[in-house]
């Protein structure tokens, strides 16, 4: 490391704040040897022609300067109704979670639910890339078998994909009826079918994304969210999501 060589401060004499900065940091020609800098972290010719091929692994970073992340994660059974009216004595009035939707991933980003467990929010102390990861498992009791709940995607309140309003896109799975015994003696095929349909069977999704997409920009410094979000049909009664977690982790991105 180089000597340091910085202007003492003389008794009884009031420094100026250039002179205080100057000997905290000052670089003339591009070398830090007049102040304090040096012993701050300052890397000249000295400190790096010592190290081979000049290669900085994560010894000479500070924590967190780079890269970090966090999770979070939920075991409850959290339960979603939908709004119905009375039918007769056996089928009562619900007041549900969801508004009516015909067409779930059709439906505006307000008529999907954040679920708790599988959403976050978080600070980006500098632009950068951010690799997602999650699990969760829901079930649905739907009667019939075209009506699905949905779990999607969403960054910063939008869908995530590269059709974000489109049904095929990536960030979205769907779960038909998971629950209840088939009706054998129904003459509806969806009704009747001998596959199992218990109350331990569940759609499960492990899933991935990495943020940006092909063509965006990095996520810029500052707080972000990003959270699994629930919608179903409006003839489903019910919709539980089970265990779920949500994970990032951030790569610092060029400045440039």
């Amino acid at each position: 490391m180089a000597k340091v060589t910085y202007v003492p401060f003389n008794p009884n004499v009031v420094p100026t704040g250039e002179e205080v900065y100057d000997n905290f940091y000052s670089l003339e020609n591009g070398i830090a040897t007049s102040s304090l800098a040096v012993v701050n972290g300052f890397l000249d010719e000295d400190n790096l022609d010592s190290i081979n091929n000049r290669e900085l692994d994560y010894n000479y970073l500070q924590k967190h300067s780079v890269s970090g992340g966090g999770m979070v994660g939920g075991t409850a059974n959290l339960d979603y109704f939908s709004s119905r009216s009375t039918t007769s004595t056996d089928a009562p009035a619900t007041d549900g979670v969801f508004t009516a939707v015909s067409d779930p991933e059709g439906a505006s980003a307000g008529s999907f639910i954040a679920i708790p467990g599988g959403s976050v929010q978080f600070y980006l102390p500098y632009k950068a890339f951010v690799l997602l990861t999650w699990q969760v498992t829901w079930t649905n009791d739907s009667t019939g078998g075209a009506k699905e709940s949905h779990v999607r995607l969403f960054l910063d309140g939008q869908r995530v994909g590269p059709n974000g309003n489109k049904d095929n896109a990536c960030n979205v799975r769907r779960v038909r009826r998971t629950m209840f015994a088939a009706n054998a003696g129904s003459g509806d095929a969806s009704l009747n079918s001998v596959r199992l349909r218990d109350r331990y069977k569940s759609r499960y999704w492990s899933g991935h994304q990495w943020i940006p997409l092909p063509g965006d920009q990095p996520l810029t410094k500052g707080f972000h969210s990003v959270s699994l979000r629930v919608i179903q049909h409006k003839d489903v009664k019910q919709t539980r999501v089970r265990a779920r977690s949500m994970k990032y982790i951030f790569f610092k991105a060029s400045d440039d």
